[in-house]
């Protein structure tokens, strides 16, 4: 029993089990892609009320909308809810084996942040977050020293010109970001799998989605981190039409054919 008191004192102090432990586990949808939306921070602290918002924001993203990447029957995206799974703000408890098993559940992002109430007493609710976005398969190929972007993207809400709200769901669903990231990691993803086609047209739609992010007055590392991801998948589709065409078995109708390698994404966003 001491020897185990001690080595449990040892895992605590040197942080590796409190990190381990601060990631619950959660489960993705059997046969395909997944995003997490884990508790945020801050503003929700009864488990009620967290639970609550995550499903609503689940239905909200999953069915309240039409999402901006490009599916097919066999890249079917899902949304998550994780309860009681709370990462730290700076993403310390994605260690490398938890990041592969994320990898091998086609687990395609994350998402989880801190809300806030910027109103004074007695007035409105106007709430504000800071969300995190980790894309899993960047991270991977960051992991495996593979050339990568940034897989942790940071962005604050509202976003500059929308008006204020008391809805939480509204307030991170609203804006096309998560979408943008989903086509990111999804694209990226599918490059992997040598799915070329819809691995080319998920990353133009990442480009153009991230363009748009971009034009907002961002700031700092949060800036430098989403230009580097924009400038990253659009590399990516450059590499999706030049690896199908030194494919032999790309078919010699496929659409890939008839794009350049150098302007990937001509006509495609």
């Amino acid at each position: 029993m001491k020897s185990l008191r001690t080595l449990l004192a040892a895992l605590l102090a040197s942080g590796s089990f409190a990190a381990q432990a601060a990631i619950v586990e959660c489960e993705p949808v059997p046969g395909q892609f997944t995003v997490f939306l884990s508790e945020p921070t801050g503003l929700m602290t009864d488990k009620a009320q967290l639970r609550q918002f995550l499903q609503k924001l689940q239905f909200e993203l999953d069915q309240g909308r039409d999402a901006r990447w490009i599916n097919a029957q066999t890249t079917e995206v899902r949304f998550v809810s994780c309860f009681n799974r709370a990462p730290a703000l700076d993403g310390s408890e994605f260690s490398t084996s938890l990041v592969d098993g994320l990898h091998s559940g086609r687990v395609l992002l994350e998402v989880w942040g801190t809300l806030a109430n910027e109103a004074a007493a007695g007035t409105p609710p106007n709430l504000s977050a800071q969300m995190n976005f980790l894309l899993v398969p960047m991270r991977f190929a960051a992991d495996q020293q593979e050339p990568s972007a940034p897989a942790l993207q940071r962005l604050r809400y509202p976003e500059p010109g929308a008006p204020a709200t008391g809805d939480a769901v509204q307030l991170i669903s609203r804006p096309l970001d998560i979408d943008a990231f989903v086509a990111s990691a999804l694209g990226f993803k599918l490059l992997r799998e040598r799915s070329f086609e819809l691995a080319h047209a998920n990353l133009c739609r990442a480009h153009a989605l991230l363009g748009s992010i971009a034009k907002r007055p961002l700031a700092g590392r949060g800036k430098a981190d989403l230009a580097a991801l924009h400038r990253f998948v659009l590399d990516g589709a450059g590499q999706a039409v030049r690896q199908a065409l030194a494919d032999p078995r790309y078919p010699k109708t496929g659409l890939l054919r008839l794009q350049s390698p150098i302007e990937a994404c001509a006509g495609q966003e």
